[in-house]
């Protein structure tokens, strides 16, 4: 019993901080074969603060970044980056690999989660629907 109380005020104490989410709804670009996601600029920007050693020089070669997908258990690997001269953010390698393991298609929402104590984002889809962003 005491097991289970603890898990239930550890669910209670998980707050997330709404800032650190980068949503978006999938247009065809985003799902076709150019292997990329355009990600909105302004929350991107939010989410840049705080990531360690982030510089405009490391962004254009792209940073390499885990992505959990807490449902299945698994890791991905894709690339951020800002992409040309009015920095649009994207996610490049992996993405793909991502969208095809979640079976991503235009209109899809998806949301991105910055974990940054540890580092990594955390996809929040799906049964995730009711947090607001």
């Amino acid at each position: 019993i005491n097991l289970l109380f603890q898990k239930r005020v550890k669910m209670e104490n998980f707050k997330i901080d709404g800032d650190m989410i980068i949503s978006k709804t999938l247009t065809r670009t985003d799902v076709d074969q150019h292997g990329r996601l355009l990600l909105p600029k302004s929350q991107v920007l939010t989410v840049l603060q705080k990531m360690n050693n982030v510089t405009q020089e490391s962004l254009q070669n792209g940073i390499e970044l885990e992505v959990l997908d807490m449902t299945k258990n698994h890791s991905y690997s894709v690339i951020l980056k800002s992409r040309n001269a009015s920095n649009d953010y994207v996610l490049a390698t992996g993405w793909s690999t991502l969208k095809h393991s979640l079976e991503l298609k235009e209109g899809d929402n998806i949301k991105l989660y910055w974990d940054y104590l540890n580092y990594k984002f955390i996809i929040l889809n799906f049964e995730y629907s009711l947090i607001p962003f």
